[in-house]
């Protein structure tokens, strides 16, 4: 009971000494001969890059005898941070019992050194013959640094209103508020469009900018928050930083649309060759390329025609040609296809076209009875009007006065 007493008051009076106003290492010891080593100082205490500091280590004696046959070695040392002493201090005696002894190393952080803690590993020997006593320290020397800082300054569209079906172009600006260079800057995006999501700027100096630019095809309209993520290096290593940017796309058709449709002739009966002219117009801001247009029609003939680039405000034929091989209305499935810097799209559309039954023979032989009795009528309109002006030119050059007579009869 009264060992544990003891051990328990040893423990304790550790604990205080290495919670009082000077740092102890480490202590040992072993009855009347004792040698500890305690960190008197880190000058200055704030150590950054590229810097010099200095630390100073006292051996003090512990015990009743003087301690002989010292040595106190650095054996590790961070790649941080370069010693320009010797690593390996020998002591053969201290002169009496209470002596101390004071060593003082010159250090320099590296101009690269990663801030935060760095571990300095020591190791004191001390004592003759059999009785050699070995003891180890560590000293923690805390390396600041600076942090960096991007984030997004801007958010740019290109349409700035932008429409369902619209290839958007996404600018971010991204400025470090930090006081560290950010290196190695990604930005990604995380959305469900198709497109690009990834960005790289590279090296961003304190209070610098830089573009990430972005291209994505808005397939379907709403309010969306897209999270940003930003990954860099600083003093403290990989960082990575999220933010959220909000998108509005707007409820519309896609840039192309069917403008206009013709069918000659107007009214086509079976048989007829019908040529179906269908003008495609690009209401958009962009060039769209490689431009098809589909009519899955049911009748002998072309189905497809390809018109190719169309320029904004721009329209251009689709021209099909079949043979009305039946009667009847028909709504027209058509497809319009083109080319994106995402691939193949397309729209879907109808149209109707109707298709008359021939008309019989009597039929024929009744209309072109009406138009010879249209025209016939019309010539001998003409022979009576032509007859009777030259009867008046007849009377005019004898004389007129036949008219006179007439007229008094």
């Amino acid at each position: 009971m009264i060992l544990n007493s003891r051990s328990m008051c040893s423990f304790l009076l550790t604990l205080l000494i290495i919670f009082a106003g000077v740092t102890v290492v480490q202590a040992e010891s072993s009855g009347d001969e004792c040698l500890r080593a305690v960190v008197e100082d880190i000058s200055p205490s704030s150590v950054g890059r590229d810097e010099e500091f200095t630390l100073g280590i006292s051996l003090e004696n512990c015990g009743t005898q003087v301690p002989e046959d010292i040595t106190f070695e650095i054996i590790s040392v961070p790649p941080d941070i370069i010693i320009t002493e010797d690593l390996v201090a020998y002591i053969p005696q201290f002169v009496y019992k209470d002596s101390e002894r004071q060593l003082r190393y010159h250090m320099r952080t590296t101009p690269d050194a990663t801030p935060g803690p760095h571990i300095i590993k020591m190791k004191l020997t001390y004592g003759t013959g059999n009785v050699q006593r070995t003891t180890y320290y560590e000293v923690e020397v805390i390396v600041t640094g600076e942090h960096a800082e991007p984030r997004i300054s801007s958010v740019n569209t290109n349409p700035k209103y932008i429409n369902s079906g619209d290839t958007v172009d996404l600018d971010l600006e991204i400025e470090n508020f930090g006081d560290s260079i950010a290196k190695s800057v990604e930005v990604y995006l995380e959305h469900d469009f198709k497109g690009i999501t990834g960005s790289t700027i590279g090296a961003l100096a304190s209070g610098d900018t830089q573009i990430a630019s972005f291209k994505f095809k808005a397939n379907s309209s709403g309010t969306f928050e897209i999270p940003v993520i930003i990954e860099y290096e600083d003093d403290y290593g990989v960082q990575k930083d999220e933010y959220d940017i909000q998108i509005t796309i707007l409820d519309s058709k896609g840039s192309l649309n069917l403008a206009s449709v013709k069918v000659d002739p107007v009214l086509p009966q079976v048989d007829d060759t019908v040529e179906l002219t269908m003008r495609i117009e690009n209401s958009g801001d962009r060039t769209i390329n490689s431009i098809r247009v589909y009519a899955d029609h049911p009748f002998q003939g072309l189905k497809e025609s390809f018109i190719g680039t169309l320029d904004p405000d721009e329209d251009g034929p689709a021209v099909i040609t079949f043979v009305a091989d039946q009667a009847g209305e028909f709504e027209i499935p058509v497809t319009i296809t083109y080319i994106d810097d995402f691939g193949e799209e397309q729209i879907e559309t109808k149209i109707n076209v109707i298709v008359m039954k021939q008309n019989g023979g009597a039929g024929t032989i009744l209309l072109v009875a009406l138009f010879l009795a249209i025209i016939g009528g019309l010539v001998y309109n003409n022979y009576r009007t032509k007859k009777s002006k030259d009867k008046i030119i007849k009377q005019l050059m004898e004389g007129g006065s036949a008219p006179v007579e007439e007229k008094e009869e």
